[in-house]
């Protein structure tokens, strides 16, 4: 009904599209659809196993190519179309307004938790993670609003710090695979009309909501063997995918520092101090998933964490345990080494404190390693880490070896 009223809309200003578009114009040229002899139909949006309807008032592009074209034509600067996220662009003729279309594969994104938060706790979590040199204060012009069809719709004006004012729209269509993101940006000056707000309403929430899943990729055909997605519904909303400043918590990063007194007191020899020390091991806890990975930059670090995919976890108040056996073959083909993992992780105030690792190696010898290494939620300094990486004995870390380092600190 929305889409039939906004056309309805666009053809009560009398725009008599055959006359008043120049077709000779260079925006006209990028490779539109449903440019001539338009009609109203619904059009596949790549990827997404799924499709929306165009209006017969309206123009897309749907191959990569040419939303690079009009990515170069809009912003005058070169675009690499691997960094094209947009799957689909919908504009009506007259460019009144644009839609940028988008399909995440994330796997099936939860709403069960949605309904225990806010709008107003949701809002705050997006303010206190603007940057606060360039945003003023950002507030909503459509709360989010869950239908039976598993979209969701809203917007919120931003008060940018140099008197700026802008509106950005965003539509939520759940999948059993993913979601399609719409997205609709316009400016103003505040002093906007309720028939402003109706109008922008009605195109993110008609788009949103025309776009259908195929059979068997809809919400209501996930089942619980299916891949799930690390975030849920309000983590999308808030911007903030479940990490750091968030209304519902659900990815925790966990950054634990290697120190050459840890490798002592673990077990290890000196022989070994090059290959950890001064290196930071990186892991994200997905509650949602129930699992835990290594992200670390480093692959020295899968020796110490057990992981070279995602573990599933056991959790028991302020505690996450794994356990995990990896068999590795040396240059012969008798020679192996497998490692048994009893780890954990503790907590305290719901931040990660220290990270136990047991570590049973047997192959060419036999070792056992125990490692306390203390962990926190935020990068490690510069300082921190040569400290960690200085073996006793021996000469302090060079400049060089300082930057090569840096390097390996992981980039959130």
């Amino acid at each position: 009904m929305l889409r039939i009223f906004l056309f309805l809309f666009l053809l009560s200003q009398s725009y008599s599209y055959a006359e008043e578009i120049n077709l000779e114009s260079p925006f006209y040229k990028l490779g539109w659809k449903n440019l001539e002899n338009s009609k109203t139909s619904y059009v596949s949006i790549p990827t997404a196993n799924a499709s929306l309807e165009v209006l017969e008032s309206e123009i897309y592009l749907d191959e990569k190519k040419t939303i690079k074209n009009y990515l170069e034509y809009e912003t005058g600067v070169n675009t690499n179309i691997e960094d094209i996220n947009e799957n689909f662009i919908l504009i009506d003729k007259e460019n009144f307004y644009k839609v940028e279309i988008e399909y995440n594969s994330s796997g099936y994104v939860s709403s069960n938790r949605y309904k225990n938060f806010t709008k107003d706790q949701i809002m705050k979590t997006i303010n206190d993670r603007s940057p606060p040199d360039l945003v003023s204060k950002i507030s909503w012009v459509l709360e989010p609003n869950l239908s039976e069809n598993h979209v969701v719709t809203f917007g919120y004006r931003v008060d940018w710090s140099d008197g700026y004012i802008s509106y950005e729209y965003e539509g939520l269509v759940l999948g059993k695979e993913g979601y399609v993101n719409t997205k609709l940006v316009t400016d103003g000056d505040g002093s906007e009309t309720t028939d402003f707000f109706e109008f922008y309403d009605s195109i993110i929430q008609g788009v949103s909501e025309s776009i259908k899943f195929n059979e068997g990729f809809l919400y209501s055909d996930f089942k619980t063997e299916d891949y799930k997605s690390a975030y849920n519904l309000t983590n999308i909303i808030d911007g903030s995918f479940g990490t750091g400043l968030s209304t519902d918590p659900t990815n925790h990063i966990i950054n634990c520092l290697v120190t050459t007194k840890a490798l002592k007191s673990g077990g290890l020899t000196e022989n070994d101090y090059p290959r950890f020390a001064g290196k930071v091991m990186e892991l994200v806890v997905m509650d949602l998933r129930n699992q835990i990975a290594d992200i670390s930059e480093d692959e020295e670090m899968n020796v110490i964490s057990g992981m070279y995919d995602a573990q599933s976890f056991s959790k028991n108040q302020n505690n996450i345990t794994y356990t995990n056996t990896i068999e590795l073959s040396g240059d012969n083909e008798n020679d192996k080494v497998k490692y048994e993992y009893k780890n954990k992780i503790v907590f305290q105030n719901n931040k990660p404190k220290t990270f136990y690792a047991n570590i049973d190696q047997t192959g060419f010898t036999f070792n056992e390693w125990n490692l306390k290494l203390n962990c926190r939620d935020y990068d490690y300094s510069s300082e921190e880490i040569a400290k960690a990486g200085e073996i006793p004995g021996k000469s302090k870390i060079s400049k060089e070896a300082i930057e090569k380092l840096l390097k390996r600190v992981p980039k959130n």
